[in-house]
């Protein structure tokens, strides 16, 4: 697998995709009990955005450097904002780019447990450096989809799995879908996050579409597009389905991805998209 995510990291896909991944943990964590957290596709942790690979596309200039320079006040993206800057502090600018393992970590408690799988050895290497010194830690360098297996159901049985292949293989729509299924049947109460690019093709209605008439229920879907759906360029949106959502989440994401579109997208392009793939 030759995918590096250094190329696109913090583009507006990362900015939505982190400010729900937040929003979600923080509601989890409002209670005491102790919640399980597990990355499928955790990448490295840390990104420079100086470095060769990100600054080919200088994607991150047209998402999260957008977004700071906005200073936005809506709780979800403000509190994104805050997360992401209190990574690498305030007065160094910002050099480089917090994945999701640090965001995440910066909202777990000691007593959370967190595992981080990353099936290319240098990115975990990468992120076995990067990430602070924690009890209640797990890197792997290991197949993500089968962590699933391995991990599910967690003792805790409160918590949220975040599954972000890089869908570089032809085959890992229908892979994360699968992946998907097998976690909720071995988990049936956990929420899970599956993220999926939205290009001109075809594939991510046709994932949408499978899930809806799987016969699984409460799959919420959030997605944000900077610009036309029909628009050959590549990456035109980013798309989350959420199983087991919060209560009311959708009624609260939306002003959230209101705002990060009025501010990733100036000339409106694109817009947001919230709807049930399948109800209680």
């Amino acid at each position: 697998m030759n995918y590096r995510h250094s190329f696109h990291a913090g583009n507006f896909a990362d900015v939505h995709k982190h400010v729900v991944l937040l929003a979600l943990l923080e509601r989890l964590t409002r209670k005491p009990k102790p919640i399980f957290y597990l990355d499928t596709h955790a990448g490295r942790g840390r990104y420079d955005l100086a470095g060769a690979d990100a600054a080919r596309g200088a994607e991150w200039r047209e998402g999260v450097g957008r977004l700071l320079e906005a200073s936005p006040d809506d709780v979800e993206v403000a509190r994104y904002c805050e997360r992401l800057l209190a990574t690498h502090g305030r007065a160094a600018g910002l050099r480089t780019y917090a994945g999701s393992p640090l965001l995440a970590l910066a909202s777990l408690r000691p007593a959370d447990r967190a595992v981080f799988v990353e099936r290319q050895r240098s990115e975990a290497s990468a992120l076995q450096v990067a990430l602070p010194g924690r009890r209640n830690t797990t890197v792997l360098c290991s197949d993500g989809y089968a962590a699933l297996k391995a991990y599910l159901p967690p003792a805790e049985n409160r918590g949220l799995v975040l599954i972000d292949p890089p869908y570089e293989s032809p085959h890992e729509f229908s892979m994360a879908e699968q992946a998907l299924r097998l976690g909720l049947d071995r988990w049936p109460s956990g929420q899970f996050a599956l993220w999926y690019p939205i290009k001109a093709g075809p594939e991510a209605q046709r994932l949408l579409a499978s899930l809806r008439n799987s016969g699984l229920r409460k799959l919420l879907t959030l997605e944000l597009a900077t610009r036309p759906a029909d628009s050959p360029v590549g990456l035109n949106g980013s798309g989350l389905l959420i199983a087991n959502p919060p209560w009311q989440f959708d009624v609260h994401m939306r002003p959230a991805l209101a705002a990060l579109h009025r501010i990733l997208s100036p000339d409106g392009a694109g817009g947001v998209r919230i709807d049930w793939l399948a109800e209680e």
